[in-house]
């Protein structure tokens, strides 16, 4: 008789970031269960953004915990992907998630900061915070989506690379489709100063992920 070795991954630092993820999903809710369910609710109508965007701010603490679960989810949908598509050259796979963790919060968080010094040299902070509002909670809510498919590809079905052209490619549609929205309501705003915005939209809607991609890969 012959025997095959079959070669078995250990899953349990990804069942931690899981729990992690889950967890943080939980505090949220324990901070304001109102806010949580309306934000559960984001993709099906817009009460979130009509009734927080103009009290809301981005460093609350409610904010701050779905920002930190989104850099958990996104950074360990990166790191599935990167595995699919065999990018990987860290023979650690922990290592490998937590650059890619650190890289993406980094990115993240000094685009925020760009984006609001931004708006504070300019004196268009009222509309800026309310962009920098709408973009960040429609991602929060796109890693949330992220979870149970990331928990899916981990614990249950192998992942092909079909499968994560597809995602990614429904996942850049969401997101050209929630900005797109939210320049349409502002669409005049937008042209007085349209020479701004596309400079705009190359240095900080498009550069950080490419940058992202060429840090990681």
């Amino acid at each position: 008789m012959e025997f095959i070795l079959r070669e078995i991954t250990s899953t349990n630092w990804l069942t931690i970031l899981i729990m992690v993820s889950v967890f943080l999903l939980v505090i949220a809710k324990r901070v304001n269960a109102l806010r949580f369910a309306d934000f559960m609710m984001l993709f099906s109508n817009s009460k979130y953004i009509i009734t927080h965007q103009k009290l809301n701010k981005l460093s609350s603490l409610f904010n701050a915990i779905l920002l930190l679960f989104q850099i958990v989810s996104v950074s360990l949908f990166i790191y599935l992907c990167i595995n699919v598509f065999e990018w990987q050259v860290i023979p650690n796979e922990i290592t490998l998630y937590f650059k890619i963790a650190i890289i993406y919060a980094v990115i993240i968080i000094c685009k925020l900061l760009v984006e609001k010094i931004i708006a504070t040299i300019f004196s268009i902070d009222a509309v800026i915070d309310t962009y920098l509002f709408y973009k960040v909670s429609y991602r929060n809510f796109m890693a949330v989506t992220l979870l149970p498919v990331n928990i899916l590809f981990i614990y249950t079905l192998q992942p092909t690379k079909i499968v994560f052209i597809i995602l990614l490619i429904l996942l850049i549609i969401l997101n050209i489709i929630m900005l797109i929205s939210f320049y349409k309501k502002n669409e005049t705003i937008i042209l007085n100063y349209l020479f701004y915005f596309i400079l705009y939209l190359c240095a900080l809607e498009i550069a950080p992920y490419f940058i992202l991609y060429k840090l990681i890969s």
